[in-house]
């Protein structure tokens, strides 16, 4: 199947590189290997023909979804609705049933599938992913999606979701972006900068054509090479804007010898040129069709344009008018303009006042024929302002409101919200409330806004909202919104003492009436906040904070109160903490306080981490997340993903660990959660040996937090550590550690365990490459760096009081520490290492324990048997994990000692009786499959739990029963004779 739209009308000039690397990652699908490309470029400089062009390929399935921008309105996931629909449009009966199995929830995007109903976004996207790669598993597809400067948020999520979830599909995906709608703050940028980051992403830029190129297009346009001085005068007045050219030049022959000094030369007139040389009528309808804003449905648009002078009955033919002069396109029996700046450019030239009188027929009509009307809230939210019906306004963008939440779509819940805000003063009395529920309304808009991970419009709002209070009056209300605005500047990683200052001021006014909530709320930040410097009074007023509350009694403020004693608690105390944390998650799930819910498990988690119960800490973690996650793109819940996926990655669920990292980069997390995905990824890639990608991921958490920041400081340490080693750069990585485990407010020192342990391979890398080029005094300072660290921190000493995590670190630091000072027992050390790793359950360490071992064995000049099942473990659980440089590893000193690490095949009972094998008995047959595999009898005998004697006589049964001259023999017999694989 192909794209139903019509074929480009006229053939594209120049854009030889853009169409290659197009058509490259078109062929790409084809080979299994998907991509995504977007198409930048000012408006009609070609980017959607570019596409067209690129994609007019019989054996490709085009889905295409346009965005539109009206007034600040967004419908969720409206380009995605539109790929969904032309999928829909041309698949048959059966492909549609097979395509759809199972997903019925995705009636509420398509009503055509039959019922709507409210799905949460965490089930929703994954299911538009699964839909979308069922039909690439039928067809080499291609989903568009035309202009992403209008894209909402959600289908942003879709199409971030798709592109981290690229594996081996016949899939390609492009888009096209208008370089001058997007302005600062615009959320394209943060979305790009993620996207970036990602393997198989591309983009190229559209510049304007040249006037060879330019010359070249009018020929196609014209049918024969114009005059070179109608080429040089085209390009002067469209300045190599393929669009401009094409209207320029609509009525030319070819044969002129000049542009005619009436063709206006400007932007305006230039995209106008063609709707003038339409009839009155279909002049009017295109007129009103701009008004709309959007692809709007023939029975509106004809009950809207038979009230502004269009006839009724030939209202189609005005549509193909418009069509055949190119104004228009149709989709889905949609009309819209085939260059939407037509659309701006005739707005904002209609005669005074009539604007308003169209948007309220528009008003009039989206009221009495939609159904439901929820649906067009947003529209006709916008319609009543344009109209200038403030009131309706306001009532409209109430309802569209409650449809975004209640299509879990917070971003535009905000949009309407943010809306209801502006308009407050202007709104009639009696419908917007009092000065406190206006307050209340940007408490409700600013946590909208934190919940989708804009921090600093939630500030900015409750900023706007302390302006509005008067603090001597109403204190309490003055300390709440301190309280909230110190939180979001904690997540927006500002300085801690903009923080404590929001603190201060909340606590003096709430002075006089001291027993209060929002007092025992302040007091729990302040506690938090202090903890991070260290401060000895903090756990002095998380104390005071958790008294307080209970004496208040409000669920939220205990809530909030006992899940920062948690945090505070968490390092010195961690069964108090996990007490706290407990009691946090249960009082916060009881009263919907999902922030404090957070909290409570994220402390939780950090307790059970400091007490050696890391699978419970993960079990918690995934637990919670994916109870927030269920009601809908809540921001909040991906912090608690970021600590899902550490917990799965250092416990070897390393694909479960990709899939949930995979949902939180598609939200395009920002500031503390978005680089702790990023962090926590780069790990991941660097062990599946992608180092490309593990560096693209620690640059981008770079850019969302400040390398200084201590909020997540293990992870910054650990992610950026393990990239800069995987690069080669030990010193870099020293000195990376180095200021992480002495920054000013850092933890205690147990919670930096696994930091040295980084520390000491740092070290030790570089001690190795000094002394294989025999620089003496390098090997020296990387030995006196080490042991420096080491100067009040008593960590190779153990502990009757560790953990079984504790007892692992202190385990491979010891193994470092004599890697790198070349001690005579690292193959002790290392056992030790992998035993300790074994018992913490951390197969990834424990599997480089095996081979560091084995390694250290080998070269200490110890026999092999031992030294080969080392390395078939280790290589056995790379394999499993997908640990692709350590397998290389494994199988690199493999080959140097000439040591076998092919696994025993269980050997088959021959049917027949009197053949070679029939005689032999199952112990037999099992020692021979160890043969085939080149064990030694030495390893036979540990394996199998036997004595060297024992397998020796097993041996030499094997020999007289099916007559051959040694092992070796008897093995390529077993081979030959289709026992395990040769």
């Amino acid at each position: 199947m192909g794209d139903v739209r019509a074929r480009p009308l006229h053939r594209l000039a120049g854009r030889g590189a853009e169409r290659d690397l197009l058509t490259r990652a078109l062929a790409g699908s084809a080979q299994r290997q998907p991509s995504a490309v977007v198409v930048h470029g000012e408006a009609g400089v070609g980017k959607t023909r570019l596409v067209q062009e690129v994609c007019d390929d019989p054996d490709l399935l085009v889905l295409w979804g346009s965005c539109v921008h009206f007034g600040g309105a967004s419908v969720p996931y409206a380009p995605i609705i539109g790929v969904l629909q032309d999928w829909l449009a041309q698949a048959d009966a059966a492909e549609q049933a097979m395509v759809l199995a199972g997903a019925g929830e995705l009636s509420s995007l398509l009503p055509a599938l039959g019922g709507s109903q409210s799905v949460p976004t965490a089930r929703l996207i994954p299911l538009i992913d699964l839909v979308l790669n069922r039909i690439a598993d039928r067809h080499r597809t291609v989903v568009v999606v035309d202009d992403l400067h209008w894209a909402d948020l959600a289908s942003l999520d879709v199409l971030a979701y798709l592109i981290t979830g690229f594996r081996a599909q016949q899939l390609t995906v492009f888009g096209t972006s208008r370089d001058e709608d997007r302005g600062e703050g615009h959320p394209l940028h943060s979305w790009l900068a993620d996207m970036r980051r990602m393997p198989s992403f591309d983009e190229l830029h559209l510049e304007r054509l040249d006037v060879d190129s330019t010359g070249l297009q009018l020929e196609y346009l014209l049918g024969q090479l114009p005059d070179i001085d109608v080429v040089n005068q085209v390009q002067a007045r469209s300045d190599g804007n393929p669009y401009l050219t094409e209207l320029l030049v609509e009525d030319l022959s070819g044969t002129e010898s000049a542009l005619s000094a009436t063709v206006p030369d400007a932007l305006r007139d230039g995209l106008l040129a063609a709707w003038h040389r339409l009839s009155p009528q279909a002049r009017q309808l295109v007129r009103v069709l701009a008004v709309g804003g959007r692809p709007t449905s023939l029975p509106i648009l004809t009950a809207v344009a038979g009230v502004h002078g269009v006839e009724v009955r030939g209202l189609p033919g005005c549509i193909t008018e418009a069509q055949d002069r190119g104004v228009l396109q149709t989709g889905h029996g949609a009309p819209w303009f085939r260059h939407p700046l037509l659309a701006e450019v005739l707005y904002d030239g209609l005669p005074l006042g009539e604007a308003e009188l169209v948007h309220a027929t528009y008003l009039e009509v989206l009221e009495s024929q939609s159904d439901p009307v929820e649906a067009v809230a947003a529209d006709l939210a916008v319609h009543s302002q344009q109209a200038g019906r403030i009131d309706a306004t306001y009532k409209w963008s109430q309802v569209a409101a409650e449809h975004a939440a209640m299509l879990r779509a917070p971003a535009e819940q905000a949009i309407q919200l943010e809306r209801l805000c502006d308009l407050w003063e202007q709104v009639s009395p009696d419908l917007r409330g009092t000065t406190a529920d206006r307050a209340a309304l940007i408490l409700r808009t600013s946590a909208i806004c934190s919940r989708d991970g804009r921090d600093d419009r939630a500030i900015e709002l409750l900023t706007q909202a302390l302006n509005l209070v008067d603090s001597a009056r109403e204190p309490l209300l003055a300390a709440d919104l301190l309280v909230d605005r110190s939180t979001f500047r904690w997540h927006r990683t500002e300085p801690i003492e903009a923080v404590l200052t929001d603190l201060h001021a909340a606590l003096e006014l709430t002075a006089p009436q001291p027993q209060t909530a929002v007092r025992a709320r302040a007091l729990a930040q302040l506690g938090w906040a202090e903890s991070w410097q260290r401060r000895p009074e903090a756990v002095t007023h998380a104390d005071q904070a958790v008294q307080l509350a209970r004496e208040v009694g409000e669920g939220r403020a205990l809530a909030t109160a006992l899940a920062l004693r948690s945090m505070v608690l968490s390092s010195d105390a961690p069964q108090r903490a996990l007490a706290d944390g407990q009691e946090a998650e249960q009082l916060a799930r009881s009263c919907g306080a999902v922030y404090e819910w957070m909290l409570g498990v994220i402390w939780q988690c950090h307790a059970l981490w400091n007490l050696g119960r890391r699978q419970e800490a993960t079990e918690a973690a995934l637990r919670n997340y994916a109870d927030i996650a269920a009601p809908g793109r809540d921001l909040f819940a991906y912090f608690l993903a970021y600590l899902g996926a550490e917990g799965l990655l250092e416990s070897g669920r390393w694909q479960e660990c990709a899939d949930l990292l995979r949902s939180g980069l598609s939200a395009r997390c920002t500031n503390i959660t978005g680089a702790g995905l990023r962090l926590t990824a780069a790990s991941l890639a660097v062990r599946r040996g992608r180092l490309v990608e593990a560096r693209q991921h620690l640059d981008r958490a770079l850019e969302l937090i400040p390398p200084t920041f201590v909020g997540i400081r293990r992870s910054l340490a650990t992610g950026g550590a393990e990239v800069l080693l995987a690069e080669g750069q030990q010193q870099a990585a020293i000195d990376w550690l180095r200021a992480r485990l002495t920054l000013p407010g850092a933890a205690a020192m147990d919670e930096d365990d696994d930091l040295l342990v980084l520390y000491a391979q740092a070290a030790a890398e570089l001690a190795r490459a000094s002394r294989d080029a025999g620089d003496l005094a390098g090997t020296t300072k990387a030995v006196r760096i080490l042991e420096k660290v080491l100067i009040g921190r008593p960590f190779t000493t153990t502990d009757p009081g560790d953990t079984v995590v504790q007892s692992m670190h202190r385990a491979l630091f010891s193994a470092e520490l004599a890697r790198c000072r070349d001690d005579d027992d690292q193959p002790d050390r290392w056992q030790h290492a992998a035993d300790a790793c074994g018992t913490a359950g951390a197969p990834w360490h424990q599997a480089v324990a095996w081979w560091r071992c084995a390694e250290a064995a080998i070269a200490a000049g110890l026999p092999p048997v031992g030294v080969g099942d080392l390395l078939r473990k280790a290589r056995r659980t790379a394999l499993e994990l997908g640990a692709e440089p350590l397998r290389v590893d494994v199988e690199s000193l493999a080959r140097r000692s000439r040591i076998s690490l092919r696994e025993p095949v269980q050997i088959a009972v021959p049917e027949e009786l009197g053949t070679p094998l029939s005689a032999l008995t199952s112990r037999e047959r099992e020692v021979l499959a160890f043969l085939v595999a080149g064990r030694s009898n030495g390893e036979i005998a540990k394996e199998l739990f036997i004595s060297h004697k024992t397998v020796s006589a097993h041996v030499s049964n094997i020999l007289r029963k099916t007559g051959t001259a040694g092992r070796l023999e008897a093995a390529a017999l077993a081979v030959r004779l289709d026992g395990p694989g040769a």
